[in-house]
């Protein structure tokens, strides 16, 4: 046998090829040759069973990448489904979050007002309990509170707190002949200047009726005879009624906390203000028989031999332990002429 050379090896796949594309045909004498037409058919069926082949190839080609793109498309709506539903899910942890605060703001502003209130009524107790309905000055509970928290205190050395006791003179004519009405309008009208004449620092309180009370923190005598003097001063007025005018003057009466020069341990009667209000009430007691003046009591150092209630009994016969100040020197010399000495006093007892 004759081996195939390297030209007929690279044909032989090629005629394998085109022998499958040709029909079956039959046996034929050995003599005779296949007729042209026959191969021509059989490569023309060859050719178009290729292109029908690469028509469907290419058709399927195309229905993958169709599918591919449905799946992309697919799986591009699933991504944008799945970013809705976060931005919903957001949205609701966005609105529960801020119902939350909006709640909770509520509660807070729902009881900052109710606290809000609750202290306005206790302002409104407070201040019902403390101010006096008429004037609006301290009332005498409020000024006894802050009379106690003073005379707690003790001020530089040579001064004292000072307790000034104030009374309207001739007010029951003015209620008699004028009415209640015009007696109500002098008390608010004297408060209003007293309030004025005083620093915001001062006790100033109706103590009862037409009476009023001022305490000054620290003053030397001769400020608290200036202080006399600028109250007096500034609570006269003129009341203009309907059927006449009338003058409306005070009397005061001043006295010192603690009353006697005494170290603020020494336990005496006279380092309390309610002894220094009792002396203050007895030189108003004297003002008041010469009308719109002042007069105070200031106390110096009170020996062993002598006691703070003796001193209360006669201030003006105390020669050297208690001195006696007046707006008019008139009524510190008829007092003083009517004074028994605390000798003679305790000589008697």
């Amino acid at each position: 046998m004759h081996m195939p050379t390297a030209r007929t090896a690279r044909l032989l796949p090629l005629l394998l090829v085109l022998a499958l594309c040709l029909p079956a045909v039959p046996a034929a004498a050995p003599q005779s040759s296949p007729a042209p037409a026959t191969t021509a058919e059989a490569g023309a069926q060859c050719l178009a069973l290729q292109g029908r082949l690469s028509r469907q190839q290419s058709a399927l080609q195309e229905l993958q990448a169709q599918a591919r793109a449905l799946n992309a498309e697919r799986a591009l709506e699933q991504l944008r489904h799945a970013h809705q539903v976060q931005t919903l899910q957001a949205r609701q942890s966005q609105l529960q979050y801020v119902t939350v605060i909006a709640v909770l703001s509520l509660l807070l502003l729902a009881t900052a007002g109710f606290l809000l209130q609750q202290r306005k009524r206790q302002s409104l107790l407070r201040q019902l309990s403390e101010v006096d309905s008429l004037t609006g000055l301290s009332n005498r509970h409020a000024a006894t509170a802050a009379l106690n928290a003073m005379a707690a205190q003790r001020g530089p050395e040579g001064t004292r707190h000072v307790l000034f006791l104030i009374d309207i003179d001739h007010f029951k004519h003015v209620n008699d002949n004028h009415g209640h009405a015009a007696g109500d309008t002098v008390l608010v009208e004297v408060s209003r200047r007293l309030q004025a004449a005083c620093r915001p620092t001062d006790v100033v309180a109706r103590w009862g009726g037409e009476e009023f009370l001022v305490a000054c923190a620290n003053l030397t005598r001769e400020q608290a005879e200036q202080v006399a003097t600028r109250l007096r001063r500034a609570m006269a007025y003129t009341l203009h009624t309907e059927h006449a005018t009338r003058p409306v003057t005070v009397s005061l009466g001043l006295a010192p906390i603690p009353f006697f020069d005494a170290p603020a341990e020494h336990a005496s009667p006279a380092n309390r203000w309610d002894y220094a209000l009792r002396m203050a009430d007895r030189a108003l007691y004297a003002a008041k028989r010469h009308r719109d003046a002042w007069v105070g009591y200031w106390g110096a150092q009170l020996p062993d031999d002598a006691t703070a209630e003796a001193a209360l009994e006669q201030p003006e016969a105390a020669t050297g332990l208690i001195t006696v100040m007046s707006s008019t020197p008139r009524i510190v010399s008829l007092r003083m002429a009517r004074a028994r000495s605390l000798r003679a006093v305790r000589a008697q007892g």
